[in-house]
C-alpha cells in the first residue's frame, strides 16, 4: 500500500480487519478470524501484480458481498477464456464460486466459497 491512511481506512473500515498495530519493520498488523493475522506493508513506491494478491475464504459469498458493497467495496467483472462472470460479479466452476474486487491500490482481492483446500507445505 502506498498510503497508510488510506490502507487503514479500507482494510480496517471496508473490510472490517482490525488494526492491531505495526511490526519493528513498519508492516501494519491486521486482524483475522482467532489468532491470525495479515501483515501489510506500507511502501509510497508499491506496485500491484494485476494479480489476485490476497483470497478470503467466506461461507456465504453473497451475504459477503452484500455487506463489503454497503462499505463502498466494487465488484469487479471478467469476460476472458477461463474466467467469465456473471451478472451478480461471481465466477462459479465445479462446486466452486468467487468474486473480485480491488483496494484502494489497485491489488486484487478475492472472496472464495466452497471447493477444497488442499495445502502443500
Amino acid at each position: 500500500m502506498a498510503d497508510e491512511a488510506r490502507a487503514k481506512d479500507f482494510y480496517e473500515g471496508a473490510l472490517g480487519l482490525p488494526v492491531r498495530g505495526k511490526d519493528p519493520t513498519g508492516m501494519m498488523i491486521l486482524g483475522l478470524d482467532g489468532s491470525a493475522s495479515l501483515g501489510l506493508m506500507v511502501d509510497a513506491n508499491a506496485l500491484h501484480t494485476g494479480h489476485t494478491a490476497l483470497t478470503f475464504e467466506v461461507d456465504d459469498l453473497e451475504g459477503s458481498m452484500a455487506e463489503l458493497e454497503g462499505h463502498g467495496v466494487h465488484f469487479e467483472d471478467y469476460d476472458l477464456p477461463n474466467l467469465k462472470t456473471d451478472d451478480h460479479h461471481i465466477f462459479s466452476m465445479a462446486g466452486e464460486r468467487a468474486c473480485w474486487f480491488a483496494d484502494p491500490d489497485g491489488n486484487i482481492l478475492c472472496l472464495h466459497e466452497g471447493g477444497t483446500v488442499e495445502y502443500n507445505m
